[in-house]
């Protein structure tokens, strides 16, 4: 199995371990924010997830299978259709011509929900807006009957709005909710948001509160007042996989990294084997040869064929010289080579045969072609 290669150099080494940490990171943030995401958002907007968020009411609404749909656009440029539910709560930033796109959208059927203080648009969207105090009631019951209130009997706030006109859900420092007709349809003034957000949801009857004012749907939340814009490009790509788009492309470095070409010379195809061990033994006797004292020259290397000659004949140290000649014809070395072992070098000739005799003895099984 071919082991996955890494960068010679140190610096090469560290830039591959930053990598691998970044990628490392970036899975593990992506993880945890697509199993456990940490609670984020602006206030009153049906993304938000934080304490002060209306996520949690938009899920309840899609769990008994009303439609929830997010409106990025300005109510005037949005299509809000005939009939159905649309939240806007704790907008400041509508205009006129949204406001009358509301009112529209309530005359042919609707139901608008305004929640929080009033700004100058709601006398557009109602006509003549009810006073509002920003001490309300932290608890209020229904004292009318509506269908933005069925099935509700008690709600909690925390205190944080009030009307100071009498509507169908109050406690004893004002009203919470106040419904009004607005041609076929109706505005539903909600004084204070806590309710419906996320921190207080499961408190009294706040759950029940918020089906019944989303309705059979479909129910839309205004999230341009929220900072959101229409989603384009980059933009429409959510933030978890974003990051895991990052992480891809620098694990995607990480392995050209470390599969490209180094810098520096090309590899052989093949390595580069040394000589055969006659021709080595060959050259060496040759070279030796060429000298003049030819006899101090090739002493090593007849000293070694002695040596092999005598382990593989099983002679003695003080074999007479007849012996080794013997041992050597029968373990297949010619003449000369026999005679290299025994006597004297006197000529060029006798150098050849000793190199000769070395590189039969120093085969395994020795060899039977005389050495040559």
């Amino acid at each position: 199995m071919r082991r996955f290669p890494l960068p010679k150099s140190r610096a090469g080494r560290a830039a591959l371990l930053v990598l691998g940490l970044l990628v490392a990171v970036n899975a593990v943030a992506a993880l945890i924010d697509a199993f456990a995401p940490s609670p984020s958002g602006p206030a009153s907007s049906s993304f938000a997830t934080k304490p002060e968020g209306l996520a949690a009411w938009a899920e309840l609404a899609e769990r008994n299978g009303v439609r929830v749909r997010a409106l990025r656009q300005p109510p005037a440029d949005a299509a809000l259709g005939d009939d159905g539910t649309v939240a806007v709560m704790d907008a400041a930033s509508l205009n006129r011509e949204d406001a009358r796109a509301l009112r529209a959208f309530a005359e042919r059927g609707g139901l608008v929900i305004v929640g929080g203080e009033p700004h100058g648009w709601v006398e557009t969207l109602v006509g003549k807006v009810p006073g509002w105090e920003g001490d309300g009631p932290e608890s209020a019951r229904v004292t009318g009957s509506a269908p933005e209130v069925a099935g509700v009997d008690e709600v909690e706030t925390t205190g944080d709005g009030r009307w100071d006109e009498r509507g169908v859900l109050a406690g004893n420092e004002g009203s919470l909710l106040i419904v009004r007709d607005v041609g076929k349809g109706r505005v539903a003034l909600l004084a204070d948001t806590s309710p419906l957000q996320n921190r207080r949801l499961d408190r009294a009857d706040n759950a029940a509160f918020a089906l019944a004012l989303g309705g059979r749907g479909p129910l839309a939340f205004v999230e341009s007042v929220h900072g959101y814009g229409p989603a384009r490009g980059l933009a429409a790509i959510p933030a978890r996989f974003g990051w895991a788009l990052i992480g891809l492309l620098l694990a995607a470095l990480v392995f050209m990294f470390a599969r490209g070409r180094r810098l520096g010379p090309p590899e052989r195809e093949r390595r580069e084997l040394p000589p055969p061990r006659r021709a080595y033994v060959d050259s060496l006797a040759a070279t030796m040869a060429r000298g003049q004292a030819r006899e101090e020259a090739v002493a090593p290397v007849r000293a070694e064929a002695r040596r092999r000659l005598a382990r593989r004949a099983g002679l003695r140290d003080d074999a007479p010289p007849e012996a080794r000649a013997q041992a050597a014809r029968e373990l297949g070395l010619d003449d000369d080579a026999a005679r290299a072992l025994i006597g004297r070098v006197e000529d060029d000739e006798a150098v050849v045969a000793t190199g000769r005799a070395l590189t039969a003895l120093a085969t395994p099984e020795g060899r039977r072609d005389g050495g040559r």
